[in-house]
C-alpha cells in the first residue's frame, strides 16, 4: 500500500516542560528516603528487596541491590541502572517513575538536545507532536508508544540549504513511510528530504540520477556537487512533511566550504545494532567529531550545574569500542542528548529490555501526595536552573 505524500506545513511550536521550581535543592538522603517511602507503599524492606535481587539475578549481577543500597544513596553515590531497572521489577512501578525517585527526569533530553544543538542538523527525540493542537512538540516522561514512522530534526544554523523555505532553529518531521515513487513524479522537484550523507543530516532536495545514485540540491556546503550512491554515499531518512518554527529566529550562517568526505564515513544502521556500533552511528549522523562531542558534554554539564554529565574525551572513544552501557544514567543521558538517540533505543541496544506497559505509575496526575511532589523537587530544581541559565 502507497502512503499518500502529504504537503509541506508550516506552524510555531514550543515544547511542553513543568514549571521551574522555587524551592531548594532536595539532598541525597532526602531521595534515599523516597526511595524507603516507596518499598513502604509495597511491604518492603530494602533488606528484603537485596534478597529477591540476589534471588532472581545473582549477588555478583548488576541487578543486584545490596543491603547498603540506601546508606551508598545517602553517600551520593548513584545506582546503577541496572539497579534501578531490579527496583522497577521488584515493585512493580515504572522505570521511568524510579529514575525520577532517583533524581533523573528523562524530559530534560528534548530540552537540552534543542539548546545545544544550534550550528548543525541534529536529530531530536520527542515523544510525539500534535500538529491540529498549536504544534506542540512534547518530551515523555514515560515509553512513548511510536511505530517509528517518523524522523524530527533541529535544522542547524550552518546547514540550512534551503534557506529560507526553512529557516535554523526548525523542527522538521520526515516520514520515513514515503512511496517509492516520490522521487520520479512530477512534483518530486519541490520536496524536501532529511538525508543522511558523509557531511552529516541535511533537509535539501533530491535529485535522481538512475537507479542508484542522486544528486543534493541546492548545490552550497556542506553537500556535494557530484551524484552520490544511494546506502553508501547517501540514504535518505525520510519525506519532510512537517516544519514546526520557533518563536524567535536564528540567523543563517552558511558555510565556506564542504565537510570533507572522509571524515565521517557512512556506517549501516540495521535493526539490531549493538551499544557501540549505534554510537558511531550516531555520532557520524551529527557531524561530530569526539572532540566535538566532548566539548558539547561539557556544555550540558555546564548547563545542569551537574559535573556527572560530562564526558571525559578517553571514555567517549571507549564507549564506542566496548559494547558496555555506562553505568552511571546521566552519562546515558548525556550521550543521547549530544548524538541525538533515543534512550529507549540505547538501552535496548545493550541488552536491556524494559517493559512499562502494564506497570501503575507512582506519580498519577490527580495526585498531591507528599511522595510525588518531593520525587520531583531535586529534576525540577535541576530544570529550574537549566532555564534561567544564561551561556557566556
Amino acid at each position: 500500500m502507497i502512503r499518500p505524500v502529504f504537503p509541506l506545513r508550516s506552524q510555531p511550536f514550543t515544547w511542553q516542560s513543568s514549571p521551574p521550581q522555587t524551592k531548594p535543592k532536595r539532598h541525597e538522603e532526602d531521595r534515599a528516603g523516597q526511595v524507603k517511602q516507596v518499598l513502604q507503599r509495597v511491604g518492603l524492606t530494602i533488606a528484603q528487596v537485596s534478597a529477591l535481587t540476589g534471588m532472581r539475578y545473582g549477588k555478583k549481577s548488576s541487578y543486584f541491590i545490596p543491603p547498603t543500597f540506601l546508606f551508598r544513596q545517602k553517600r551520593g553515590i548513584t545506582p546503577h541502572i541496572c539497579q534501578i531497572v531490579a527496583l522497577s521489577e521488584i515493585t512493580g512501578y515504572r522505570f521511568t517513575d524510579w529514575l525520577n525517585v532517583c533524581g533523573f527526569d528523562l524530559k530534560l533530553i528534548l530540552t537540552l538536545q534543542l539548546r545545544i544543538h544550534t550550528e548543525r542538523t541534529a536529530i531530536v527525540t520527542p515523544a510525539h507532536t500534535f500538529p491540529e493542537h498549536g504544534s506542540t512538540l512534547v518530551a515523555w516522561n514515560s515509553r512513548p508508544q511510536t511505530n517509528g514512522r517518523y524522523f524530527f530534526a533541529k535544522i542547524g544554523s550552518r546547514d540550512a540549504v534551503v534557506y529560507p523555505r526553512l529557516i535554523p532553529g526548525s523542527i522538521v518531521r520526515a516520514d520515513r513511510s514515503y512511496s517509492p515513487h516520490a522521487l520520479d513524479d512530477a512534483s518530486s522537484a519541490d520536496r524536501l528530504w532529511l538525508v543522511e550523507h558523509s557531511g552529516g543530516l541535511t533537509c535539501c532536495h533530491v535529485k535522481r540520477v538512475d537507479t542508484e545514485h542522486v544528486v543534493l540540491l541546492p548545490n552550497r556546503p556542506p553537500l556535494s556537487s557530484w551524484p552520490l550512491h544511494l546506502s553508501r554515499e547517501a540514504r535518505i531518512l525520510g519525506l519532510v512533511d512537517l516544519e514546526l518554527r520557533p518563536r524567535e529566529t536564528t540567523q543563517f550562517e552558511p558555510m565556506c566550504a564542504p565537510t570533507k568526505s572522509d571524515l565521517f564515513p557512512m556506517t549501516p544502521h540495521g535493526r539490531n545494532t549493538g551499544f557501540s556500533k549505534l554510537l558511531r552511528v550516531s555520532r557520524s549522523r551529527a557531524g561530530l567529531t569526539l572532540r566535538a562531542a566532548h566539548e558539547m558534554t561539557r556544555r550540558v554539564a555546564t548547563l545542569l550545574e551537574n559535573r556527572h554529565y560530562r564526558i571525559a574525551l578517553g571514555m567517549l572513544s571507549d564507549y564506542e569500542a566496548v559494547d558496555k552501557l555506562p553505568r552511571h544514567v546521566a552519562k546515558i543521558m548525556s550521550l543521547c542528548i549530544v548524538y541525538g538517540i533515543d534512550p529507549w533505543e540505547l538501552i535496548e541496544a545493550s541488552g536491556i529490555h524494559i517493559d512499562d506497559s502494564n506497570k501503575p505509575t507512582l506519580f498519577p496526575e490527580d495526585s498531591s501526595t507528599d511522595l510525588q511532589q518531593s520525587a520531583w523537587l531535586p529534576v525540577e530544581s535541576e530544570r529550574g536552573r537549566l532555564e534561567g541559565k544564561q551561556e557566556i
